[in-house]
């Protein structure tokens, strides 16, 4: 009786402490063994004297204590404030008590288990953890580079011994600042990394630079969702913040040694939670936000809601969650809408040498996407030159539509100037698994395999140079792609970690996507036998499957010094076919270095890394864009794109209180495609004074080779309640040399458009036990672009003239004439700010303000508007 009461007391004593214990800031060295001798062994009360096999070296914090819970047959009791779940951990002993295993896998974090019953340990902080596990002074100041990633390695590691810059979003940072659009999640904390801020009509993303230019229209990084190759990143635009753990992202090529083809900018990884209802959880979470858009575009606010609903149950050892998210968004301009729905399940089992898990996807959103406000009337007499874009909306955007016969005329001659809003479609999914089994101390497998697709219906072409009668046929096209993804590797590690060691991968992948497509528009005009350029023929225009597939063989090897030195080298075989070319095969290399040294309380890291990356002509996401075409005669004489290079750079940390990144890159991009707009005579037998004349038809084209050079600063501190994170990025991109037979506006020395010089980013937060302010600031300047609304009134000029006798035979502007339509952006800026202040419980308000500065045009051209100023209220609650 008395020691039951006892144990309860101390339960409720320990969970008391959790509550009011202060976050862990630092973390040992997770590579170095810790035994308890056995003098110092105590003798364990029931449960924690049952006998379990201690886990194998090389486990995150997380995971050994999930797989101690399952053989220890009990029910594991902590916060995930309290300790670094991330860290690596390393136990000598191969079997021993419970209490034992735990106090070794928790040394150095303050943490103690405390019997709670006859199932239930509750780790809480330990009082006098300080004086019997003192932490050295290389564990108190490596704490980041510690953290465990997956992206860049076989089977994980930490960035300790990355040899690149590796940049890694928190999930809980991710929910704090309510992060739902990957231009939000990137813009300012990933230094090198600029997205175009989209209108919620867009459905498909746009990158204005990935350490420079790395293609024209399809120029983003491979993405992955829990390890599963997403079929079209560009589509890939919403993500649900509470289902995301973390994010981790390499820029740059030298990910393609291990992700192999369409890698050449860079690889992101996308972890998301695996939840259960232990350890206090709610078992289902509730979020609900309103609020309203301003718009100099619509009359009034706009209406914008955002709701969700997380569902978990299971322990530790298995669990399950489903997360449903629904938004919505009124017309901030005339006839635009969208709304959004993102379910996203989980599964996880944890065994005693395994860990199986799975994951499911989906996201549909439907949007009326009218032509851009500041487009309404050029041709029809409402242009208003010298203007600025907003007088030029209010002069002719709500102009009464003539109905005469000189209306209807127009357009028939400018179909897409003036068309009215176009129902979009779009729906994605992702299903899958992964497995790891770690046979012994040596050996780790991973199996993962699984399945994305999408399919999307009457798409805007938002990306297409110019307005022209393509773009009212690629708003009809229908199409979708699936890639099957299947990928298998081993991991053994030799030696050890505090001395000399060697860590050596292998691997297997293959992928195999269809693509289905019908509609006009989605092929390009094409080459004939002579080298000169029609329209695509009647029978290019038929619907087709066509099939793609990369199979990759990799090797990868490390050689790590007293934790000091690490030497990394490994490649991949990549063996790329489909239907527009012959099969290609490509090596992949990545060679790289870095060098941890402490200096007093600081840690220096020097690194070095070299990489090569390919992308075909031909893709699946070039294919699902207005870039992408079907044409074989074309493609077939296109070279893959390519990008190899080096970045260098210095890591210098204090603890977890500041760290100081700098990295210097130099990459080449060679064989980019670009879709280079061509005039095409339509055919003289055409019924109705559109078909004749002159069009805008786009020809793909090698530009030559693109020198990407810049520099990525980055800055963390961590004071208390305040942390603060900023962020500068210098990018220089020009064209080095051209291809033979380039016809397109570029020249050697440009800039290339849409990339912005500078961008930087600054995100600081101040964090209580009852609530949180968080403010987030990016900003690019300096980029060039075209001139859309006068590129748009020389269009319209031109777009139904006869070169007949007796018509006017002007042309449209293509190949060095455009270059009078470039000019110089000066930059755009934007603002967000949250506050979420606790009730009780689970319970807590939200308050948000985005676009704080209420800009809607400037970015990345003068036509393309987004919503202004939104202000929005929620209630979070759990139960």
């Amino acid at each position: 009786m008395r020691a039951a009461f006892l144990h309860r007391s101390r339960a409720a004593a320990a969970l008391l402490a959790l509550a009011a214990a202060p976050r862990v800031t630092h973390a040992l060295d997770a590579c170095t063994p810790r035994a308890v001798a056995d003098s110092a062994r105590p003798a364990w009360p029931a449960p924690l004297d049952r006998v379990v096999a201690a886990p194998a070296e090389e486990l995150t914090l997380r995971a050994a204590l999930d797989r101690l819970s399952v053989a220890g047959r009990v029910r594991l009791s902590y916060s995930p404030d309290l300790l670094p779940l991330e860290r690596r951990v390393c136990v000598a002993s191969d079997r021993g008590t419970l209490g034992d295993a735990l106090v070794a896998v928790l040394a150095g974090t303050g943490a103690a288990p405390v019997v709670a019953g006859p199932d239930q340990i509750v780790l809480a902080p330990a009082r006098n953890a300080a004086a019997n596990d003192a932490v050295p002074m290389l564990a108190r100041s490596t704490g980041r580079l510690q953290r465990v990633v997956v992206t860049g390695t076989a089977s994980g590691g930490t960035e300790r011994a990355s040899p690149y810059g590796l940049a890694v979003l928190d999930g809980r940072t991710v929910e704090r600042e309510s992060v739902q659009s990957m231009a939000q999640l990137f813009d300012g904390a990933v230094p090198g990394v600029w997205m175009w801020a989209q209108s919620p009509t867009s459905l498909l993303a746009r990158y204005g630079s990935v350490r420079g230019a790395s293609s024209f229209g399809v120029s983003t990084p491979k993405v992955y969702i829990d390890g599963i190759e997403v079929a079209n990143p560009l589509l890939l635009t919403q993500i649900d913040p509470a289902r995301v753990q973390r994010i981790e992202v390499i820029r740059g090529p030298q990910g393609a040694a291990l992700y192999g083809a369409d890698a050449i900018s860079g690889v992101v990884q996308i972890v998301t939670r695996h939840e259960s209802a232990g350890g206090g959880a709610p078992r289902a979470q509730l979020r609900g936000s309103a609020g309203t858009s301003t718009s100099a575009f619509a009359d009034g606010g706009v209406l914008t809601q955002d709701h969700s609903l997380v569902l978990r149950t299971g322990s530790a050892a298995r669990s399950a969650s489903l997360g449903v998210t629904l938004s919505t968004l009124g017309a901030y301009v005339p006839g635009a809408r969208a709304q959004q729905l993102l379910a996203h399940g989980s599964a996880r089992r944890v065994g005693a040498r395994s860990v199986v898990t799975g994951t499911a996807r989906l996201y549909a959103t439907e949007a009326d996407a009218p032509a851009s406000p500041l487009l309404a009337g050029i041709g029809t007499g409402g242009f208003v030159p010298g203007s600025s874009a907003l007088g030029r909306l209010r002069a002719v955007a709500y102009a009464a539509p003539d109905s005469g016969p000189r209306a209807r005329q127009d357009s028939l001659l400018q179909p897409t100037l003036a068309d009215s809003a176009g129902r979009q479609r779009a729906r994605q999914y992702t299903f899958g698994g992964s497995a790891t089994l770690q046979s012994s101390a040596r050996w780790t497998h991973t199996l993962i395999g699984g399945i994305d697709g999408y399919r999307l219906a009457g798409v805007a072409a938002d990306g297409m140079l110019v307005p022209s009668a393509t773009d009212s046929a690629l708003r009809a096209a229908r199409g979708g792609a699936d890639r099957v993804t299947l990928r298998a590797s081993s991991t053994a590690r030799f030696g050890a970690p505090e001395s000399r060691a060697f860590v050596l991968s292998a691997g297997l992948e293959h992928s195999t996507a269809r693509e289905t497509s019908n509609g006009a528009g989605t092929r390009l005009a094409t080459r004939d036998d002579r080298g000169t350029f029609g329209a695509p023929p009647v029978a290019q225009l038929a619907s087709g499957t066509t099939w793609w597939s990369n199979t990759g063989a990799l090797a990868q090897g490390q050689l790590s010094w007293r934790e000091s030195l690490f030497l990394s080298g490994g490649a991949r075989v990549e063996h790329v076919s489909g239907p527009s070319s012959g099969a290609q095969v490509a090596l992949l290399p990545m060679l790289g270095a870095s060098w941890v040294r402490e200096l007093g309380p600081w840690t220096a890291k020097l690194r070095g890394a070299y990489g090569r990356g390919i992308r075909p002509a031909r893709t699946v996401v070039r294919g699902a864009t207005w870039t992408g075409g079907r044409v074989q005669g074309a493609l077939t004489a296109l070279e893959p794109e390519e990008q190899a290079g080096t970045e260098v750079g210095v890591d210098l940390l204090l603890g977890s209180r500041l760290g100081l990144r700098a990295t210097r890159f130099d990459q080449r991009a060679s064989g980019l495609v670009q879709p280079v707009a061509i005039v095409v005579d339509s055919t003289p037998g055409g019924r109705g004074p559109g078909m004749r004349g002159p069009r805008i038809a786009y020809d793909l084209q090698n530009v030559g080779a693109i020198d990407n050079r810049g520099w990525e600063l980055q800055a963390t501190s961590a004071a208390g309640p305040l942390s603060v994170a900023a962020t500068l990025s210098l990018v220089s991109s020009r064209v080095d040399r051209l291809a033979n037979g380039y016809r397109g506006d570029l020249r050697a020395g440009d800039r290339i458009l849409e990339v912005p010089a500078r961008s930087v980013g600054l995100t600081a937060a101040w964090t209580t036990r009852r609530w949180t302010i968080a403010s987030t600031l990016s900003r690019a300047d300096d980029w060039i672009n075209y001139d859309r609304l006068a590129l748009a009134e020389a269009m319209a000029a031109t777009l139904g003239t006869d070169p007949a006798p007796g018509g006017t035979g002007a042309r449209p502007p293509v190949g060095p004439q455009l270059r009078g339509f470039w000019r110089s952006y000066d930059g755009s800026t934007r603002i967000g700010a949250r506050a979420t202040v606790g009730l009780w419980g689970s319970n807590a308000v939200t308050f948000g303000v985005e676009n704080l500065l209420n800009r809607q045009l400037g970015e990345p051209d003068n036509v393309t508007v987004v919503p202004g100023r939104t202000l929005s209220l929620g209630l979070r609650t759990g139960f």
